[in-house]
């Protein structure tokens, strides 16, 4: 059975322009969906002034960080200590630390402003070995406690 009463044109026409429109917004949103989608950034790959590596239960372990002056790359153990520190000084100095299960430094590698590196390797924190190239001198080891303070001098005997 048809409907007896005239359909009018007018009614017809909005009615089919109101599809249109909801039609058109539905493609314009799933378009910008797909867009945004495909122009997310890369989870490996980002840009920014510092970058966090968390572990499984959302701890950090690992950091990248760049200021104005400097850069470094620090890691953590799974307690949250800081084990590894590598990175440039403001003067461009490059560096390492490493530190015990304490957080006690144990080594450092590092450049004097003058240019010459630089090992440090120590017990607890008493520094115990320094080790850095001195006209005469190759190894130079401190404390107050045994063995006593000692020079070792390179060169012909």
């Amino acid at each position: 059975m048809t409907d007896p009463r005239p359909v009018d044109p007018i009614v017809a026409l909005e009615q089919r322009l109101g599809r249109l429109r909801i039609l058109c917004w539905l493609s314009i949103v799933i378009a910008a969906g797909a867009l945004g989608w495909s122009l997310r950034p890369d989870p490996g790959i980002s840009e920014g002034r510092l970058w966090l590596a968390r572990d499984e239960a959302g701890r950090v372990r690992g950091m990248f960080g760049v200021t104005n002056e400097a850069v470094a790359l620090t890691m953590y153990d799974s307690t949250g200590r800081l084990r590894l520190d590598v990175g440039l000084a403001p003067n461009g100095a490059p560096g390492l630390l490493l530190r015990s299960k304490v957080g006690d430094p144990v080594a450092t590698v590092t450049v004097s402003d003058s240019g010459i590196p630089i090992i440090r390797l120590t017990n607890g924190s008493a520094e115990r070995i320094e080790l850095a190239p001195r006209p005469g001198a190759l190894l130079v080891e401190t404390g107050s406690s045994n063995p006593p303070d000692t020079v070792l001098r390179g060169g012909r005997q």
